[in-house]
């Protein structure tokens, strides 16, 4: 039996779930806040190219966050597929004893 080369990750609790989306807006706020402290920080100390540096590191922050909703979303997406595919391999071992039942 050749074995899964994507190790498929452990089943977690529901409610660390619902921790990983609610971190998610946190997330999200700090990425693009520090890219445009940092973009600030930049433009007026090292660079003087305003307004360009400050937009550019909100891009990246932007960038950071998009990163991450992506992220979070994939792992949820896995999640589900993981439960669907348990859910129907649980419905065929209980048609199969039910059918060996009659």
């Amino acid at each position: 039996m050749a074995s899964n080369p994507r190790k498929t990750p452990p089943k977690r609790a529901i409610w660390f779930q619902y921790t990983d989306a609610a971190s998610l807006g946190i997330e999200m706020a700090v990425a693009v806040s520090i890219g445009a402290i940092g973009g600030y920080y930049i433009e007026r100390y090292l660079t003087h190219w305003s307004p360009w540096t400050m937009l550019l590191g909100f891009a990246v922050g932007l960038a950071a966050a998009t990163k991450a909703v992506l992220r979070t979303a994939r792992t949820y997406q896995a999640s589900l597929q993981r439960d669907a595919a348990q859910q129907a391999s649980e419905a065929a071992a209980q048609a199969d004893a039910t059918a060996e039942d009659k």
